[in-house]
């Protein structure tokens, strides 16, 4: 693998994270506006039952005309904020992955680096190696020569 194709392999993973982390937040924004909704449509079906029952018939017809759309509304309102508390879950569970995925190719990047370290380590040490023997071997030769 080359350095360049590690790097990257990093960088498009943090982008993924990124792009995660946004879709968290957005989702996490979306949830909250469900529940705030779920409050509100509850405190109006709890306004519409506390109302006085009207004696006259079109108007308690028309009241519990109001109360069944109340009711309606707020069912739907709880189905949105469970739905939205879903995608907030997938959303953190994609984060979760590219996170891992980052680290993943993170880790990848710096075993690659330190064998290449390593490596270049080994061959400054044999290079210093060859120049001492041959240091030494010319030293023993220039030694064995008579003067």
């Amino acid at each position: 693998m080359s350095p360049k194709w590690l790097t990257s392999l990093v960088r498009a993973r943090q982008i993924q994270e990124e792009a995660a982390q946004a879709e968290l937040a957005a989702a996490r924004r979306q949830g909250r506006t469900a529940k705030q909704r779920v409050r509100t449509e509850a405190d109006r079906l709890d306004a519409l039952c506390a109302t006085e029952v009207p004696e006259a018939t079109a108007a308690f017809v028309a009241a519990s005309v109001a109360l069944q759309a109340a009711a309606a509304t707020h069912a739907a309102a709880v189905e949105s904020a469970v739905d939205a508390q879903q995608v907030e879950d997938a959303r953190h569970g994609a984060l979760t992955e590219a996170a891992r995925a980052r680290l993943a190719a993170e880790r990848m990047h710096e075993k690659h680096t330190e064998r290449e370290r390593v490596a270049a380590a080994r061959a400054e040490q044999r290079d210093s190696d060859e120049i001492a023997g041959y240091r030494h071997l010319a030293g023993e030769l220039a030694g064995d020569e008579p003067s």
